[in-house]
């Protein structure tokens, strides 16, 4: 039998080449550890650069537990280690400087994700990091007091410790695909189930469709079985399948998982969130006494979106030819109802090819808070989305993947041999 080749020993092997692993590496080969980077596709950090509209939203001014899902006193544990004041430091350290919006969004000065994958692949290579691409983890065991990681076409890299980024499976286009939690699932790992988070909603009816393309700014309300379940302020964006946008997205985890689990999902747009809804029928009433003569289908024009308008009025029964000085006083109360809640059905998502982030993951309690290290198998640890945090839009998730990768990369490179059971 032919023995397979083997490249080792090393310190520190990070499995993944995203934003996780670029931190973990470069945090390892600061801590004075050899380091070797495994990254699947040709070149690290595929979806470093799709993220925040390809401008990467570094993180935010607003870092709370109520900003993550999944375990939330993990996720501010670990970030307290490295925080927004350590992440600026880091990348200021790398050259790169920040700029912030009014939400309290972090950005790179230059607007461009592509800057930040610069600065890190740049700071990796100059301090010692080899990276080896093309090359996926296919196995992870014990070799002696180490590890040895098999890539897929036979390669074995041997290390002391393994630090496992490969996030988990959304934007599978970017190489997301779950195989990193498979891993964890054959070394005995529990895998909360994964589904996909920040997603477009698919909502039931013609509606929808009928305003493919319109974009207005909402407050939406998620209402699962009827209670509320989470609001959000921001654009909506309408498709022929339902809703996207910053509003959809920000509701969309809690939908997705109300809806999995087979509960009545709905969401209700406020088109006129500036207002109460009060105002809105004194308004409807004045509308009515001034030019009653004219038909119904102008009758939202000059106040919302014209297409949005007539779908409403039409999906409330109104024909368009009437006058709207008919209007009786209980339309006119549906109507402002209307305006303020506009309800629809939601009917499930556009799934993981759409998913800028996955929920779900591997379970935070067989990992050690201190180290992100494994409670079951020594030597291995984890960083990044492949564990059970995921964040809320704006700059969270990638808050997480510095914190967490800093941490599993600063402790794997302090860390003895692990002492095996």
């Amino acid at each position: 039998m032919t023995a397979r080749p083997e490249n080792g020993p090393h310190g520190v092997l990070v499995g993944g080449g995203g934003a996780s692993g670029l931190l973990a590496a470069i945090a390892a080969r600061w801590g004075g550890a050899s380091v070797v980077l495994l990254e699947k596709n040709p070149r690290v950090g595929k979806k470093l650069l799709t993220t925040g509209n390809h401008q990467c939203n570094l993180s935010n001014l607003h870092l709370s537990a109520d900003r993550f899902h999944g375990d939330p006193a993990l996720a501010m544990a670990v970030i307290g280690k490295f925080d927004l004041d350590a992440t600026l430091a880091f990348f200021g350290r790398l050259g790169l400087q920040s700029a912030r919006d009014g939400q309290g969004r972090v950005y790179p000065r230059s607007y461009q994700a592509a800057s930040v994958l610069d600065a890190l692949r740049l700071e990796a290579e100059e301090s010692g990091v080899e990276t080896v691409a093309g090359t996926d983890v296919a196995e992870i065991e014990r070799q002696g007091k180490g590890l040895a990681v098999t890539a897929k076409g036979g390669t074995r890299f041997i290390a002391r410790r393994v630090i496992l980024c490969t996030g988990g499976k959304a934007a599978p286009h970017t190489g997301s695909v779950g195989g990193g939690l498979d891993l964890a699932r054959r070394l005995g790992h529990a895998v909360v189930e994964p589904f996909p988070a920040l997603v477009p909603l698919k909502l039931e009816g013609a509606h929808p469709r009928a305003m493919q393309g319109m974009r207005w700014e909402v407050v939406a309300r998620l209402l699962v079985d009827g209670r509320e379940g989470g609001t959000a302020r921001g654009e909506a964006l309408f498709a022929a399948y339902g809703l996207s946008g910053p509003a959809a997205l920000a509701l969309s985890r809690n939908a997705v998982e109300a809806w999995s689990a087979g509960r009545r999902v709905e969401v209700a747009l406020d088109l006129l969130p500036e207002q109460p809804e009060t105002e809105t029928l004194h308004c409807i009433r004045s509308r009515c006494l001034n030019k009653p003569d004219r038909s119904m289908e102008h009758f939202l024009a000059g106040w919302i979106n014209k297409r949005i308008g007539q779908v409403l009025l039409k999906a409330l029964g109104f024909d368009w030819s009437r006058p709207w000085g008919s209007l009786t006083g209980e339309e006119q109360a549906r109507l402002a109802r209307a305006l303020h809640a506009w309800t629809f059905p939601v009917a499930g998502h556009t799934g993981w090819p759409n998913a800028q982030v996955t929920a779900g993951g591997v379970e935070t309690a067989e990992v050690d808070p201190e180290t992100l290290e494994s409670r079951l198998v020594p030597g291995l640890h984890f960083a990044g989305e492949i564990l059970n945090v995921d964040g809320d839009s704006g700059g969270y998730n990638l808050q997480w993947a510095w914190s967490s990768g800093w941490v599993a990369g600063s402790a794997a490179a302090r860390a003895p041999e692990p002492s095996l059971p």
